[in-house]
């Protein structure tokens, strides 16, 4: 499709100065000189070719063919306030959330609470791969992302194009196994030995992986890759049938584990703390709904910190 090529400052202009009936009252309304609105209202009579006013001792008339245009202009105006008053307060009654499936448990009651203090803000939350979340919040699809601890100043986690917090949760990271897998037992096994046996990671767009992975290559393993999978669910099913072993969130598997359907492996130095962050796009500001979010989450889990700048090592 053409674009337009009218002017629709002009527009806008004509609309006052036909509303007004006056050149001196329209150019006050609009906050601009007298001059530069009968420019505008010149240049579009040029451009157009046809005459919209008439003057006559002192006094503005509108011409044949500016009554016609002035049908238009005055809907096209009423448009364009609705499009301002849209963009004006559309952020402060929204708020969009992307969120790494795997955290969805710890961020509950953060929901519940701005649900419940804020009945009329409207939520939209989308569940993902952290990858796929971090781009589309750089695309402004989302006002904040939350996911696991990641690396910042990575490709996938641009410094200045990304900011944030990072929150330092007190629950673990712990590996889990099927009740009849070998490693179910109260003895401790070691990382050389869980390095070889089949892992249930989540597909390659996921920061739980680069946590996961990162974990044994700071240890000098390297694992081996048994099934990829995204959903927590599934991840569980297949541990269950001893299809491999898993590094999961424990409060993703501790109904499971006391049920008796999971075993957490005990693992020497195998302690990992949690961090999770929520992130914002830096070139656009933080709307009132994010903001007052991001309190509740500081409130419900303690103290936050501002991300740093610098690169550093994800899930120490």
């Amino acid at each position: 499709m053409r674009p337009p090529q009218v002017n629709f400052q002009q527009i806008i202009s004509f609309y006052f100065v036909a509303k007004e009936a006056s050149f001196e009252q329209a150019a006050e309304a609009l906050f601009i000189t007298q001059s530069a609105v009968t420019q505008q209202i010149k240049s579009l009579e040029v451009q157009f070719g046809m005459k919209l006013f008439t003057v006559k001792k002192h006094k503005v008339y509108l011409t044949v063919e500016g009554e016609r245009l002035l049908a238009y202009a005055d809907e096209f105006v009423h448009r364009v306030m609705m499009m301002e008053t849209f963009l004006k307060t559309y952020r402060q009654t929204t708020l969009h959330i992307g969120i790494a499936t795997a955290l969805m448990i710890f961020i509950m009651p953060v929901f519940d609470k701005f649900k419940e203090l804020y009945p009329l803000i409207q939520i939209s939350v989308r569940e993902g791969v952290s990858l796929d979340l971090v781009g589309e919040l750089l695309k402004f699809r989302h006002d904040i992302c939350i996911i696991g601890q990641a690396l910042v100043g990575s490709a996938s986690y641009p410094t200045g194009r990304v900011s944030g917090y990072r929150i330092l949760l007190a629950e673990k990271m712990v590996f889990v196994a099927g009740p009849g897998h070998p490693f179910a037992k109260d003895v401790e096994s070691e990382w050389a030995d869980l390095a070889r046996e089949p892992l249930i990671v989540p597909s390659e767009r996921s920061h739980t992986r680069v946590i996961v992975l990162g974990q044994f290559r700071k240890r000098g393993f390297t694992p081996i890759i048994g099934t990829e999978v995204d959903n927590t669910e599934a991840a569980k099913g297949l541990i269950r049938q001893n299809k491999g072993i898993a590094l999961m969130f424990w409060p993703n598997v501790k109904d499971d584990v006391k049920a008796g359907r999971l075993r957490v492996i005990p693992v020497a130095g195998g302690d990992i703390q949690l961090a999770i962050d929520i992130l914002h796009n830096s070139e656009t500001p933080l709307s009132s709904p994010a903001r007052d979010f991001i309190k509740l989450a500081e409130d419900h889990f303690g103290e936050i910190h501002p991300l740093e700048r610098n690169a550093e090592e994800a899930a120490d």
